[in-house]
């Protein structure tokens, strides 16, 4: 196994721990700009530099998942962003019982055969779980397509879905302006980068306020140091 250093950072000038740090208040403040002037006491580091370091990071969150065993079913939603001006979807799936961010696609379109690339997805990794979503269209025919069992939620699923979604919906919704891309053709990378790490800091760090704890907590450590503890950890296993 790499080592930490070797794997994530390509240059020496700033300590993991500050990085990660860094990364961790971007993601409390989702600021790039307050992130960079938190850091100041420690270390002066541009926005730019922590923007990098969520990209470099990404990767590194792939090493979490959810035990498949442990999902029974799941919710599905898609909500609008804007990349260069243009529209583009983020399909997101949730775990109800365990609150927990499972999985998620960024396309250009919303069709069926959009949703049934993302329910194949869920399939391969979390098996053959009942779907849950709202009333579009779509899902249906994606559901038969990708042989899985299509349900409908009511109001009371609808308001727990929303709420599970809201956190990653405020800051998607600012994408654009927060979060430009320079790029004519974009290929969605920094997008899918900066949406992976946020599934990490879901899961394991960010505190969920209905059940008083991160969803996949492990420990009773501060918010930070859980998330510089358990990422460093993973890198030198």
């Amino acid at each position: 196994m790499r080592s930490f250093l070797a794997e994530w950072i390509v240059r020496k000038r700033t300590s993991p721990f500050l990085m990660l740090y860094g990364v961790y208040l971007y993601y409390c403040c989702n600021s790039l700009i307050r992130a960079s002037k938190a850091l100041e006491p420690f270390v002066r580091r541009s926005h730019v530099s922590i923007w990098r370091w969520v990209q470099r990071l990404a990767p590194i969150c792939d090493r979490f998942d959810v035990d498949r065993r442990r999902v029974r079913t799941i919710f599905v939603d898609e909500t609008m962003i804007r990349i260069r001006g243009k529209q583009a979807w983020v399909w997101v799936a949730f775990e109800p019982r365990l609150r927990v961010f499972l999985a998620f696609r960024v396309s250009y379109n919303q069709s069926i055969l959009d949703a049934h690339i993302f329910l194949k997805e869920l399939r391969r990794r979390y098996g053959m779980k009942p779907i849950w979503t709202d009333e579009a269209l779509f899902y249906p025919e994606a559901c038969r397509w990708s042989r899985l069992e299509h349900h409908v939620y009511g109001q009371e699923w609808k308001n727990l879905i929303e709420r599970m979604n809201q956190s990653l919906k405020d800051r998607l919704e600012l994408f654009d302006d927060n979060f430009p891309c320079f790029r004519e053709e974009c290929d969605l990378g920094h997008v899918n980068n900066w949406i992976r790490v946020f599934r990490f800091y879901h899961n394991y760090v960010r505190t969920n306020e209905e059940i008083g704890r991160a969803p996949l907590q492990r420990d009773s450590l501060p918010e930070y140091r859980r998330f510089t503890e358990l990422l460093t950890e993973v890198t030198l296993r």
